[in-house]
């Protein structure tokens, strides 16, 4: 509403004449400042109860409903259940594969699974329309005359303890190995060492995606020159499909070979292969699931050293340069320096220095035929993993072995029918006694002065290991045709993902 001294100077004169001055009241002041005083009044009055509406307002919204941020807490590591609960199997081999269109190769060889759960397991090989049963609770399951891309899981949807091992023995013209691999979770990132591109070796990266929603992969090189490639968005891998990516998309000379799988949208599970060719003659065959992931310290275990007096008659020919042993390192943030530690058939101990980025072969070949376990620790993150062979001219093979994280819980696992004499490998405190049941008796193993232990496993056994401090397994093959390991993660540490809690 308008004022009335507002009105008197908008409201046009009739009158040219002034107008008449009112009489002064008693108290001496004019009625209409009277009124000008108490409008005045009234305004200021307003505006300051506004003001103190607003800052008590703020204060509320403050108090009451803006939740307070806490800036400083850090990420947790924590494993899904429905991540924790499948496996992913390579069993055989595969050829061929693309960098530009989506090919899963062509798969060489069959193989054999083997699982053990607390709950019933389905199992689906990549292609099949549904998962079938595959086995009861607390017994083993094995399915034999596998050649594709084999998923197991649990039949519940709760966290439920479930152990996987594959392996096949190929031998298809220039394709000849013996190949274990211990069937690993989906995860969002994996690292994985091996493989060469020198003349005669072939190495790709295998990509399973067994969920049902695409992931977009992408895949760093690592080599004896650097880091030569970081491939993004353009890697689509479809639900419940398989990709070989060749490094020869990347290389085709680089000896010393790590790769690093991350995946967006969905969990992936990700091998490296490597096949070997000299002339006209199989070399071998390997595939690797991922080992730990980069830190400070890391442990290989179940290195086994064989074939020396073959080695030493092959070593100065060319093209058997890679039967050598050798542990290949990694440091892929800063430059550093790793101090390394074999112990068992022989010890000693040595230092290697690493730029960032770039992957450092080491050769083990001056030690004598044994077991070993391999220790490196440095002040920044780094990764490993080591390479053995077997045979002379006429079976030579050979395999990589990766670093684990230490098992510190209960891990269980079945052994599959193929290879067809395989071991179990423990390393921990010297003199100590592992836990360890096979089929529900125990076989206790009791670890040497070095800190390792073996113990033989058969074909369609259930092993638990019960340790009642850290240690780290691997199964290896202990005799016949070729050579191959796997190293065995715990669950606490497959499948993991990292999340910031609200």
């Amino acid at each position: 509403m308008m004022s009335d001294t507002a009105s008197e100077q908008t409201t046009p004169k009739t009158s040219d004449a002034p107008a008449a001055q009112p009489e002064a009241s008693s108290s001496g002041t004019q009625p209409g400042g009277v009124r000008r005083v108490a409008r005045q009044a009234s305004r200021w009055l307003l505006s300051v109860v506004v003001v103190v509406a607003l800052v008590a307002g703020g204060w509320a919204l403050t108090r009451f409903a803006t939740p307070e941020v806490d800036l400083s807490r850090q990420a947790s590591t924590v494993v899904p259940a429905s991540v924790e609960s499948t496996r992913v199997c390579p069993v055989g081999f595969r050829t061929g594969g693309s960098m530009t269109s989506v090919d899963a190769g062509e798969a060489v060889g069959r193989g054999s699974i083997a699982a053990i759960s607390d709950s019933d397991l389905t199992v689906q090989s990549l292609g099949q329309s549904e998962a079938t049963p595959f086995g009861a609770a607390g017994r083993v399951a094995t399915r034999d005359g596998v050649s594709a891309s084999t998923v197991v899981r649990t039949s519940t949807d709760h966290q439920s303890a479930l152990g996987v091992l594959s392996g096949a023995r190929v031998d298809d013209g220039q394709s000849r190995g013996t190949l274990l691999a211990d069937c690993t979770s989906p995860t969002f990132d994996s690292w994985i060492g091996g493989g060469s591109q020198q003349v005669g070796r072939s190495t790709s990266v295998r990509v399973v995606n067994p969920s049902s929603l695409a992931s977009t992969v992408t895949l760093t090189v690592f080599t004896g020159e650097g880091q030569l490639l970081s491939s993004t968005g353009e890697l689509n891998v479809e639900a419940g499909s398989e990709r070989v990516l060749p490094i020869s998309a990347v290389t085709t000379t680089d000896q010393q070979i790590f790769v690093r799988v991350q995946a967006v949208r969905a969990p992936v599970a990700a091998f490296l292969q490597q096949s070997t060719v000299r002339g006209l003659e199989a070399g071998g065959l390997d595939v690797q699931a991922p080992g730990a992931q980069p830190a400070t310290q890391q442990s290989i275990t179940g290195v086994r050293i064989s074939g020396g007096a073959e080695r030493a008659d092959l070593a100065g020919e060319g093209g058997w340069e890679d039967t050598q042993p050798v542990l290949r390192l990694l440091s892929p943030d800063e430059g550093t320096v790793a101090h390394v530690t074999v112990s068992g058939a022989d010890s000693r101990s040595f230092d290697v220095s690493l730029t960032q980025g770039v992957v450092v072969d080491t050769p083990l070949g001056d030690l004598p035929d044994g077991d070993y376990q391999i220790s490196t620790t440095a002040d920044a993150s780094i990764v490993a993993a080591a390479r053995v062979t077997s045979g002379g001219r006429d079976q030579a093979d050979f395999t990589w072995l990766q670093s684990s994280d230490a098992v510190t819980a209960p891990l269980s696992f079945a052994v599959p029918s193929t290879p067809t004499s395989l071991a179990l490998k423990l390393s921990g405190a010297p003199s100590s006694t592992v836990s360890v049941q096979v089929d529900g008796a125990s076989r206790d193993v009791q670890l040497d002065d070095s800190g390792l232990g073996s113990l033989d496993l058969s074909a369609g056994q259930s092993v638990e290991v019960r340790p009642t401090q850290a240690v780290h397994l691997s199964v290896v093959t202990s005799g016949g045709d070729g050579i191959a390991a796997a190293a065995l993660a715990g669950a606490e540490s497959a499948g993991a993902v990292d999340v910031l809690a609200r």
